[in-house]
């Protein structure tokens, strides 16, 4: 009976856990970090203040188990498919296209994050330098493959860095353009939708063209 209620109570906690996250993130997508309060978030929770912070401390402890916790599984997701199977064309292909996927089901994220960094650099240093050394790890392997197809004369010789930052610029410009893109060309939200579900082939294809020897 004791273990059963101690199970139950894991549960609560970890639910409401998940509960303070998913109302954190959609408040600080929609009004952004300064006007976010803590106040906000028990309110549409439907708790009190003080077990905000029980379970997270302070908003800014809050803010980055929100989204650093997102960019984690992200690069998490990354290494898994970069250690699979099949030659250097194929992982470079899922990991743009799961990076691309990655960009579009968290294009408010992303958005959220590009303009962060110029409002509160700092701030958003700091989110980063709390996912440690995932991106590093994530690079590693590649790095390695990546050099050995250019000693091979497989590719073009480039660095990893420029390659990741091809692949980056391509996938997340799509969400930055896309509401110029839409009110240019009248484009409904399922117009849009459909051009983008096409872009992520024309992104693997464009950048495998540039990896030509």
């Amino acid at each position: 009976m004791r273990k059963e209620r101690l199970k139950d109570d894991m549960h609560d906690i970890h639910n409401m856990e998940e509960k303070i996250l998913s109302v954190a993130e959609k408040q600080f997508l929609q009004n952004g970090y300064s006007l976010t309060s803590t106040t906000q978030i028990a309110k549409e929770v439907g708790c009190n203040q003080a077990l905000v912070h029980y379970y997270f401390r302070t908003k800014e402890k809050l803010f980055h188990a929100v989204l650093g916790g997102k960019i984690k599984r992200v690069f998490k997701e990354f290494i898994s498919l970069e250690t699979g199977n099949g030659n250097f064309t194929e992982k470079l292909t899922r990991l743009i296209e799961a990076h691309y996927d990655a960009v579009m089901e968290n294009s408010n994220i992303v958005l959220f994050l590009m303009n962060g960094f110029t409002k509160n650099s700092q701030m958003f240093e700091e989110l980063l330098s709390g996912i440690g050394d995932i991106p590093r790890q994530t690079l590693n392997v590649f790095e390695k493959e990546l050099k050995e197809e250019i000693d091979a004369g497989r590719i073009r010789p480039i660095s990893v860095q420029q390659l990741i930052l091809n692949v980056v610029s391509l996938n997340v410009f799509a969400v930055a353009i896309r509401p110029a893109f839409a009110k240019i060309w009248n484009f409904s939200d399922k117009d849009m939708d459909a051009l983008l579900a096409e872009r992520k082939a024309e992104v693997v294809k464009t950048i495998l063209l540039s990896l030509r020897p």
